[in-house]
Formats: structure tokens, C-alpha cells, sequence
């Protein structure tokens, strides 16, 4: 009887620290900067960027997603910062109060291997949400980000492909 106690002990804590490798192995490593791949992007009904780029810096659970954007008729740069499963984080002082797009505040989880990552965001003063689920592909060569935007006009959905630099 005591054998079997400390076989169950033993197989439980074995459990646990598998577990607990399975976890932290599945937080791949997102640090580098992205550059889009437009040729294997598909934007929707959105016209594509003339150039973009994602330059992510993590450590352990603390985040950053630098973004820069060309349009042909705007650039727009901008950082969200957070930490991953903390709830979420006020980004109002990112752009102006009257700009038309705001991202109001921003949150992250992991989902296995996938950061999942939801802004709160107002275009033209009505609320919605964007969020983008990011996932290494080709061996960590690629970032594939999938979105889908939700606001009271509709919902669209996008999938951008970039490619380390």
C-alpha cells in the first residue's frame, strides 16, 4: 500500500513538471523585426500598405508590438505595450482625442503557441474591437497574424504574412 502511495506521488509530480515544460514550450519566441509579405497576405475588402512592419520585443510576459505603416496618403507608427495574461492596459495616451482611429487599451494571452492579442479601439467615435492571433510559421522565419475587426458598421476579417528581417 505505501508503494503504491509514492508510485501515485511520483507519477503526479512527473505529471506536473510536464506540464509545466509542455507550457513554457509552447510560448514560442516572437522577438525580431517582421516585415509584410504582401504577395502571401490577404487583406479582405482592406487595401493593402504600401510598406508595414512589426518590430516585437518580449520578455518573459512583458510585451511590446512597434507597428509602423505606409499608405500612400498616411504613415502611422505607434507601440502597444502589455503584459501577457495581466488584463488590460490603457494605450489612450498613444494618439490624440480627436484622432478618428484610437486604440483605447490592449490585452494579451497565450493560447498555446499562439499570442492572442485584443484591442479595444474607436473609428469615428464607435467602439469596437480588433484582434490579432500571432503564430510563428516556417520554422520561425515567418509570422503569420490573423484579425478580425469587429465594429457596429460590421466585421472583417484579415490574415498578413511577414517575414523576419
Amino acid at each position: 500500500m505505501r508503494q503504491f502511495r509514492r508510485l501515485a506521488v511520483f507519477l503526479m509530480v512527473m505529471m506536473a513538471v510536464g506540464a509545466a515544460a509542455q507550457h513554457t514550450a509552447a510560448r514560442p519566441n516572437l522577438n525580431g523585426v517582421w516585415k509584410i509579405n504582401i504577395a502571401e497576405s490577404d487583406f479582405g475588402q482592406v487595401p493593402p500598405p504600401a510598406k508595414q512592419t512589426e518590430t516585437i520585443t518580449q520578455a518573459g510576459e512583458e510585451m511590446a508590438i512597434a507597428v509602423q505603416i505606409e499608405r500612400p496618403e498616411s504613415k502611422q507608427s505607434y507601440t502597444l505595450r502589455f503584459r501577457v495574461g495581466a488584463g488590460e492596459t490603457p494605450m489612450g495616451i498613444l494618439f490624440p482625442a480627436d484622432a478618428p482611429f484610437r486604440i483605447l487599451s490592449v490585452k494579451g494571452e497565450w493560447k498555446g503557441a499562439v499570442l492572442v492579442v485584443i484591442e479595444r479601439v474607436t473609428f469615428q467615435a464607435s467602439e469596437g474591437t480588433v484582434e490579432a492571433r500571432y503564430q510563428l510559421a516556417a520554422g520561425g522565419k515567418k509570422l503569420r497574424k490573423t484579425t478580425h475587426v469587429a465594429m457596429p458598421a460590421g466585421e472583417f476579417d484579415t490574415s498578413t504574412v511577414y517575414d523576419r528581417e
